[in-house]
């Protein structure tokens, strides 16, 4: 009788400790812990504990048995896949909880459905990750692996054969079943009609503590098995004062305004997508760093937005903003569902109706996230990958450096007959920051290392336009830079789910620039996504509104705000005005400003994940 409960015992605490030391790898690996108070570091076990327990009782189940088998039958068997299983659980544990440390450090976040989409391209997820303490990791993985497994191989020793009487038997069996059967209500989270999920983890209104009270494991194995989970609009319909429709239509301009903003009939268009280019890199918008002087350069002779903001995270996302005005919804973008990318309106689209050229360049793998199929879906005619490079140019991670990507640009739009438009995306500035020569800006830390491959892709720009400068079709062209999104840069206020991290540079330049708008540098707050809309009126001077819930930029009646989405909620800025709203717990977690105002501006955040989830699902 004690044996068996000895065994138990010593087995449930062996998988409550090392969850525990999992959560303290997420925690400490990247210094996630700086996010969270001393109080809050100790209730995030307390309130992961049945997370803790749901995810050890997989495990616990399988020991009991193992124990019972190897009591019943023969020791080797059953010990045997005891320890094998053991140590994948071991692993899994471990592993998730380190890489889960390491993506809460970029993305703001743990294992989720973005992340399982990305695991399908693992050449681009390693490189993502190059930027990791191996060494570190590494130290962490081999001490904890070799501690538990070996107090594992003990703990294996109590299973093993020995004589009993039927009667012994028999109460063995008995014990061992309603010890599963506790396990499984362990398991489930209790008898109630909600099995367990995330959100009992949840306790506080800061974002960390929550995410290192949210058991890794358990997550992990929740995305894997539920990797196709129908989605309910209804858990994301938090705003319940009013009518929602009314409400967008009142904070978002539904008229048109056709100010012109090119004084050429049908000028070229470039647009370039800035890989995680951050405002905190540009002296002009923020002050915080000088890694991009020409852009500067550029943005004060253009017309420049000094607030503006990306709609998401990650570089999918971004696409999806700028070319199809679409603000993403709180998961993976829409592009891993090609069916329902290829019915979101397009610029690529709009240009070919009015007898433009379409091409974009980009110079890595466009089979990541289903970015080729994106673009031709939506009306890219002519698209160049890395599969277009030749291999001596293929010197990054992640395929051809920015300086190789402008010369294909500047090679199509030679060739191309105007009027013309052009897509280029950059990807130098991704991880792991390898960028040629250098050093461009000062490089010691992560954030510095995004800073210098910046200021690379800076020069290739510089360079790009004084080639360019040279050609005919140059004075026939309006430009437009754009990042995709932003990045922690390690200020207070581009932590991931704050606007810095989403602040973004967004400008129009060029010799087909109306003068109306050449040194012109708004303060007013807009979002990436009102790129599409300001060219359809403003260039292609269309009377129809082709971008739902975008605004012209150029409309003196667009409202100054902008919204962003990220994987567990959303932000709201207005002005002086900032909210911050987490579906978990499903409150607000930030507030800068009026009361009143920022009371508004979460409903309206409210209001539009609702409307963009039910979007995305009629699509």
């Amino acid at each position: 009788m004690f044996g068996f409960f000895s065994f138990v015992l010593k087995l449930t605490v062996w998988c409550v400790l090392l969850q525990w030391i999992g959560r303290g790898l997420f925690l400490f690996l990247r210094g996630a812990y700086q996010q969270i108070s001393l109080a809050e570091l100790f209730r995030s076990f307390m309130a992961g504990f049945s997370l803790d327990m749901a995810f050890a009782g997989y495990f616990l189940v399988f020991g009991i048995l193992m124990y019972w088998l190897g009591k019943a039958l023969t020791e080797v068997l059953p010990r045997n896949l005891f320890l094998l299983i053991g140590f994948v659980f071991l692993q899994i544990t471990i592993v998730i909880n380190l890489a889960d440390a390491e993506m809460y450090s970029a993305w703001g976040s743990k294992f989720n459905r973005q992340a399982l989409q990305y695991l399908q391209s693992p050449k681009e997820a390693a490189a993502s990750a190059s930027g990791a303490s191996w060494w570190t990791i590494s130290l962490c993985w081999f001490i904890f692996s070799v501690l538990f497994f070996r107090y594992l191989i003990k703990i294996s020793r109590s299973i093993s054969t020995s004589k009993k009487t039927a009667r012994q038997h028999i109460h063995l069996a008995g014990k061992s079943l309603v010890s599963i059967a506790v396990m499984g209500i362990v398991i489930r989270g209790g008898v109630g009609n909600v099995p367990i999920n995330q959100s009992v983890a949840v306790f506080t209104t800061n974002p960390a503590a929550n995410m290192a009270a949210i058991n890794s494991g358990w997550n992990f194995l929740y995305y894997i098995i539920n990797k196709n989970e129908k989605i309910d609009p209804e858990k994301y319909h938090f705003y319940k004062q009013g009518d929602d429709e009314k409400l967008l239509n009142y904070f978002f301009d539904q008229g048109y305004v056709n100010t012109p903003i090119s004084q050429v009939s049908h000028p070229n268009v470039c647009i370039v997508i800035l890989e995680s280019f951050s405002a905190y890199g540009s002296q002009f918008l923020t002050g915080a760093d000088n890694a991009m002087p020409y852009l500067d350069r550029l943005q004060k002779e253009g017309l420049s937005f000094k607030r503006a903001y990306a709609s998401g995270d990650r570089t999918d996302k971004g696409l999806a903003a700028v070319l199809s005005g679409w603000h993403g919804q709180p998961w993976q973008s829409i592009l891993h569902e090609p069916d329902k990318a290829a019915k979101l309106p397009s610029l690529a689209g709009l240009f070919i109706n009015n007898g433009y050229r379409t091409g974009f360049v980009y110079g890595g793998d466009l089979g990541f996230a289903n970015m080729r199929s994106y673009l031709y879906a939506n009306g890219f005619q002519h698209i160049q990958d890395q599969a277009d490079f030749e291999k001596t140019q293929l010197t990054s991670k992640w395929g051809a450096h920015d300086e190789w990507s402008f010369n294909k640009l500047l090679k199509i739009n030679n060739e191309a007959a105007s009027p013309f438009f052009h897509v280029l995306l950059t990807l130098s500035s991704h991880e792991p920051y390898d960028v040629p020569g250098g050093p461009y800006y000062d490089a010691k830390t992560t954030q510095k290392e995004l800073l210098n491959s910046i200021a690379y892709t800076d020069q290739c720009i510089r360079k790009f336009m004084l080639e360019a400068s040279k050609q005919d079709w140059f004075h026939q062209t309006l430009f437009v830079f754009v990042a995709d999104h932003g990045r922690d840069l390690g200020y207070p206020e581009t932590q991931f789910d704050r606007a810095g991290h989403f602040h973004i540079p967004l400008f129009f330049w060029g010799e087909a620039l109306h003068p109306t708008w050449r040194g012109v540098a708004s303060s007013t707050v807009v979002s990436q996504t009102g790129i599409a809309e300001t060219l359809n009126q403003g260039l292609v001077l269309s009377n129809e509104k082709r971008f739902s819930y975008t605004d012209n930029l150029l409309s003196a009646g667009a409202r100054s705000q902008a919204i962003y989405i990220f994987n567990s909620g959303f932000g709201v800025i207005h002005d002086t005005n900032e909210v911050v709203f987490h579906n978990q717990p499903g409150h607000t977690t930030f507030k800068k400003g009026n009361p009143h105002s920022c009371d508004s501006l979460t409903g309206l955040g409210q209001a539009f994940q609702y409307k963009q989830i039910l979007r995305y699902l009629h699509f």
